[in-house]
């Protein structure tokens, strides 16, 4: 079940670059919850498909399309999924280019994704799993 956890993963972050917000969405249960770090300012809580919606259009306003996911490694927690990547972007307003390594944590119930946490440092990530790096064996993205 985790292994298809990842390819869903690598299928939603392929919408998510691609901007295909209709494609993203299908890898969510209708119940999500989404904190992001990056969508605004002190970062944000989304709920459900219309709150993902949301959540593209607050990126575009902060980002526009100058950013994109670059994943590094998944790592499997049984329930949960753990994704490392970095963030590359520049500020739609203030033009400065941005590469962030960030993380990740996904919780999954029958196949879809039901709360997605971003970290805008991994090592809160680990922290709040109650793990290291270490620990944990990486699949490659």
């Amino acid at each position: 079940m985790s292994e298809q956890n990842i390819d869903v993963l690598r299928d939603a972050v392929k919408a998510y670059n691609a901007r295909d917000v209709d494609a993203f969405v299908v890898y969510f249960d209708p119940t999500i919850e989404l904190h992001s770090a990056f969508s605004a300012v002190g970062g944000a809580v989304y709920h459900g498909h219309e709150g993902l919606r949301k959540f593209f259009r607050d990126f575009e306003e902060t980002w526009g399309d100058e950013i994109h996911i670059e994943p590094e490694a998944y790592f499997d927690l049984g329930e949960q999924t753990l994704s490392c990547y970095v963030l590359h972007g520049r500020g739609l307003h203030s033009g400065v280019d941005v590469e962030m390594p960030s993380a990740l944590v996904a919780s999954w119930r029958d196949g879809l994704i039901v709360y997605l946490k971003a970290y805008a440092h991994r090592e809160d990530a680990f922290a709040e799993l109650g793990v290291t790096q270490n620990e944990l064996e990486p699949i490659a993205p």
